[in-house]
């Protein structure tokens, strides 16, 4: 905990020295790169690495990299990733937190906007979409540690419900939730969004964002959706897809999609035509639909590219110092085969994806409830 206190408090210094430091005429504009390098130890950066090594050295990788692949085949097999998921967020959601800080997603980001500013204007964008009001009962499903939830609830002031299937998510939001001093109107239950523990026409909002990707029937969870919305309500959903380009007899577009489910525990993506068709079925009205990264805004994936991190994760020197530590005993057992499997994968390939135009990870869908 010392470590880790003291790695953040470095990575906060580092990051408002720079920050003061890129705003010097002719000097700032060459110290930018290393600003994203050596940013806040709470947000996406390379030496946000340091402090994941730290924390896990003494995690049993091989334990959990058996019950990853084992709980992949069954949902392979068997169409039901719930249990594959839940073992994934056990442990990642933790290490994407560490890795990334509390924000898990792509978002609009611009030239000269922060990662953390993009991600307020996003989450006032939720708002927006969702046309949220104070006194309104809104539910995000999928929502793991509630941060997006958290953010509509103090900007638009209405109540927030977020599901997860994951303890530690429910145990890690509900603490997150009292430190913004939320409980009066934001709180985390447990359950599947394919069966919601909820009543008939329960919310005035439903919103979900990146949770839809891990569901094997799509038709099944927005319909549990359209139930517990409120007629005249929205539901909001905002998610990684395939695109049209994406052509799955392509060996490099199959190699880059596989690997982000794989990876992640999940089926394969979704395509667009898939959300419109099954909220049809639930009998949702299409709203709007837009892609928000489309120029003049940043690819969605450019988080990794101006953090460097697809650079150093798609570096071979980096794979072999890593498989050389763990040979040497200075890393666990299995932590190279997590490395590879749930660092590198899938974040160069949400990055290559991307490039290629095959994955999108920026389209909001909203629909109202007749």
């Amino acid at each position: 905990m010392v470590l880790t206190s003291i790695l953040s408090l470095v990575g906060t210094v580092l990051g408002t020295a720079l920050d003061v430091a890129c705003a010097v005429p002719v000097v700032g504009p060459l110290l930018k790169p290393l600003k994203f390098i050596f940013g806040a130890a709470d947000d996406q950066s390379v030496t946000s690495l340091f402090t994941f090594l730290w924390n896990y050295r003494n995690f049993d990788f091989e334990h959990f990299m058996k019950s990853h692949k084992a709980a992949l085949a069954v949902g392979q097999k068997t169409g039901d990733y719930c249990t594959g998921v839940c073992n994934y967020y056990e442990v990642m959601s933790e290490v994407i937190t560490l890795t990334s800080g509390p924000f898990w997603h792509f978002v609009p980001m611009a030239e000269g906007v922060s990662r953390k500013e993009s991600h307020d204007q996003f989450h006032c964008t939720m708002v927006n979409h969702l046309d949220a009001k104070p006194g309104q009962k809104i539910l995000e499903f999928g929502c793991g540690f509630g941060e997006i939830g958290r953010q509509v609830a103090k900007i638009s002031g209405a109540s927030v419900t977020g599901l997860t299937m994951s303890n530690a998510e429910i145990v890690g939001g509900n603490e997150r939730i009292h430190k913004a001093g939320l409980q009066d109107r934001c709180v985390i239950v447990q359950g599947n969004y394919h069966k919601m523990p909820f009543p008939d026409a329960s919310f005035d909002k439903v919103f979900g964002v990146y949770c839809l990707k891990y569901s094997a029937d799509l038709e099944t969870a927005i319909s549990e959706a359209a139930r517990v919305l409120k007629p005249g309500g929205r539901l909001v959903s905002y998610e990684i897809i395939v695109t049209d380009k994406y052509d799955p007899t392509n060996k490099t577009h199959k190699y880059y999609v596989d690997n982000i489910s794989h990876s992640t525990c999940m089926p394969p993506l979704w395509h667009a035509h898939n959300f419109r068709d099954a909220a049809r079925k639930a009998g949702l009205v299409p709203h709007s639909e837009v892609d928000l990264c489309k120029p003049p805004a940043q690819p969605w994936y450019s988080c990794f590219e101006r953090t460097y991190i697809h650079d150093v994760l798609s570096s071979p020197l980096v794979l072999n110092a890593v498989k050389l530590a763990e040979t040497v005993r200075i890393l666990p057992k299995s932590f190279f085969e997590f490395f590879e499997a749930c660092i590198i994968h899938p974040t160069t390939d949400f990055t290559n994806a991307g490039r290629l135009g095959i994955v999108d990870g920026a389209l909001m869908m909203v629909w109202t409830k007749p």
